[in-house]
Parts: C-alpha cells; structure tokens; sequence
C-alpha cells in the first residue's frame, strides 16, 4: 500500500507556520542555488518529497512495516536484482535516513522510521542480525537466486547513520532504542564489511564465501561514506573508524595520482587493495564499465562533499577541487551534457546517455562546496529540480530527493 496521508497540505502549513530553517540543526553549510530564499527552498523540497513519497513509501510484508518500493513506478531496477524485487537495502537505507532528515516537515516521519526499523529487524542477513538482507521479492521473503540474505555494505552503514540521527533527533527512551540498534550495527558492520588488516571497505560479508575470495580485496567507490566513519567513531568511541575514513581518503589519492589526475573521477570498483589499487576490469563483476566511473561511482561526488560540507575535512576538498573542474569544463557548463558513463581519463564511454538525474543531482552536491562553483550549481539545480518523478526511476528519483535534502541545508550530523 502506497502512503500518502494527506500530508501534503500539512507540510505546507508548517513551512508557513514555524519558518522552520537550515539554523536549526547543525546542518550541512554549502553554497545554496541564487534566486531562492531559504523557504523557497524548502517548498521545492517537500513538494519532491511529498511526490516521491507517494510513489515509493510501501506499507507493507506485515503490520506497521514500512519499505522503499523499488520497482512501485512500474520500472525495471538493476544492479544484479532478482526479477520480482520489491526492495534492495541500499533503497532501504534511503528511506530511512530520507524519514528521518525529513522529520521537521513530515509528523509521520517517526512512525514510517519505526516501520521501517521493524521490516529490517525481520529481514536480517544470515552472516549477523545487525546487517540487512540485500534483496526481497513479492512475497517479502528474500531473493533466493541472487544471496537475497546476504548483505550490500551501502545499506548498512545508511541504515547505522540513519539509527544515529534518530536517537539525536527522538531519543531513544521509545519503543525503539535507536542507539542500541545504531551500535548494533556499527558493530556488525565492523565485524563484516570491512577489511580486518587494512581497513578498506568491502562490498559486502559474502566476499570470502565465493569464487575462491575474489571480491575480498575490492572496494566500491559509493560506499566511501567518510562522515558516517567519523559519525561512527565518535559514537562508539572506537578509533577503527577513523583509520576506515584514512584509508578510505588514502584509496581515492591513490586512484586518482595514477589514472585520473585530470578528472577526479573513481571508478565503480577498485581492485588489488590494499597495495595494488586500480580499476575493475570490464565484467568484473556487474558490466562492462565496472572500472569506469558509471552508475555505482555516481554517488562518489555527493558521499565525499559531505565530509567537507559537515566536517570541513580538507582531503575532501582536495579530492573534490579536481573533479568539480573537469566535469564543468568537460560539459561547457551544461548539465545536459553530462554522460552517464565516463572512462576515467574523462572520455565518455561508449553508449553512455546524457543528462540522467543520477548523476546530475550527484554533481549538484558536489558543486555545493565553493562559491567558485555558483554558476555550475545553479545550473544543476535547475535541471534536476526541473525533472518530474513520472519520468525518472526510483534511483534517480532517490539521489535527487538525498541531494535536495543536502543542497537545501537539511542534511545533519548526529
């Protein structure tokens, strides 16, 4: 069951009636699109939100249970899914940090929070109970021939930052400690995602389990979410995390010193690690651009822009500076020109589209970080936000409605 409430009418009159703002919280502090007020800014928000609500807020697989319904638009989704999904735990990661930097707009958000809480409790990954199952099917059981019940390392550190927020944001005297949960994750997350000897991220806790540990050595480009291992640390007080983020800044200087200083760009996989470091080779392991910067290294630009615009981290800067530069070059300052694929010497691939939102909105974020970049973000804006939810799929949909929050200034820190 789709969820809309109503609350659209809400919403609006709470923007109207508590001016509520980005001084509010400690907030993500870039540069914002000209033109705007803050509150026209935040209309533009919630009405995506809103929209984007009513297309992908599921209600459903049992009482007061809540997902992001990947394929409720009607439209194929990838990346390796089987044919009858309903929800991936990266989408389920979304959801719940979307339910809960959305909480000042939305008076449901923290029942759709815990909703969604109760569907990861009962979709846990069979390696540990504090990593979500990838992938569930109609029926709501796990995928069965893609490891449906093991974990995707995206979800799960968006699922523990999201628990984070929520214990800033409600506390945790509820019905849900969000702060157990969080540890609980964090923990598990320690344990399985990431690289007992060098501190790299993994792509998941199955990698040991197959093709001889193939994949053990790999990290994916949008899982370097380098405010969640700072996040984490200071929560558990464990020092791991910031050799997680070190290493993770170490892996992008890497990369980038030997195929991409001109661009910036990471590629979808990083292979080889921890000495080694370099790109995939094609079909290593979802396609034929799994060492360029496609469809998985979209979400790089925005994950590392929000260390520098919540932390002030200046490798952030330094990784961003580059890439900021070439893309609007590469495009002449038109986001219509952005390919969706891009060789990391900044060739487009072959076949690549132009002008997806993914990317677009991803680049937005990015743009954020320097005044030098207004022209460009402007630019960005206009054409993401320009963009109706009907002609988009849920991914693009999703990194649009994450870019707006954080554009916006609503994007917070625990």
């Amino acid at each position: 069951m789709r969820t809309t409430h109503g609350v659209y009418s809400l919403l609006a009159a709470l923007l109207t009636a508590f001016g509520i703002s980005v001084s509010d919280a400690e907030s993500a502090q870039g540069i914002r699109p000209t033109g705007f007020t803050q509150q026209q800014l935040d209309r533009s928000l919630v009405d995506f939100y809103e929209k984007w609500r009513s297309v992908y807020l599921i209600q459903g697989c049992g009482s007061d249970r809540y997902y992001v319904g990947v394929t409720a638009d009607g439209k194929a989704v990838g990346g390796g899914t089987a044919k009858s999904t309903i929800t991936v735990s990266e989408a389920h990661g979304y959801g719940m940090l979307i339910s809960v930097l959305m909480a000042d707009f939305d008076p449901s958000a923290r029942a759709v929070f815990d909703g969604m809480v109760r569907y990861f409790h009962d979709h846990p990954a069979k390696s540990n109970p504090g990593l979500m199952a990838w992938n569930q099917v109609k029926g709501c059981s796990n995928a069965r021939d893609v490891a449906g019940d093991t974990s995707a390392t995206d979800g799960d550190l968006d699922i523990a930052y999201a628990l984070l927020l929520a214990d800033r944001k409600w506390g945790s005297d509820g019905s849900v400690n969000y702060r157990k949960e969080a540890l609980k994750v964090i923990a598990a997350i320690g344990q399985h995602d990431i690289d007992a000897d060098s501190r790299f991220v993994r792509i998941g806790d199955w990698v040991n389990d197959v093709d001889d540990g193939r994949y053990a050595p790999v990290t994916r480009s949008s899982d370097f979410m380098v405010s969640h291992f700072k996040a984490f640390a200071d929560a558990t007080g464990d020092g791991t995390w910031y050799a997680v983020r070190d290493e993770t800044y170490s892996i992008i200087d890497r990369v980038r010193g030997k195929y991409s200083s001109q661009t910036g760009l990471m590629p979808d996989f990083i292979v080889d690690l921890p000495s080694k470091a370099h790109p995939a080779a094609a079909n290593f392991l979802e396609g034929p651009n799994d060492g360029a910067y496609s469809w998985n290294a979209s979400r790089y630009p925005w994950r590392i822009a929000l260390d520098y615009l919540l932390n002030g981290d200046q490798r952030a800067l330094a990784a961003l500076i580059p890439l900021n530069s070439w893309i609007k070059s590469a495009t002449d300052g038109d986001p219509t020109n952005i390919a969706d694929t891009y060789k990391l010497n900044g060739k487009p691939a072959a076949g690549s589209g132009r002008d997806a939102v993914a990317f677009v909105s991803m680049f937005a974020v990015s743009a954020s970080i320097q005044a030098a970049n207004q022209s460009w973000l402007d630019a960005l804006w206009a054409d993401m936000t320009a963009r109706k939810v009907e002609n988009e799929d849920y991914y693009g949909n999703t990194l649009k409605l994450l870019a707006m929050i954080t554009i916006s200034g609503h994007w917070t820190q625990p």
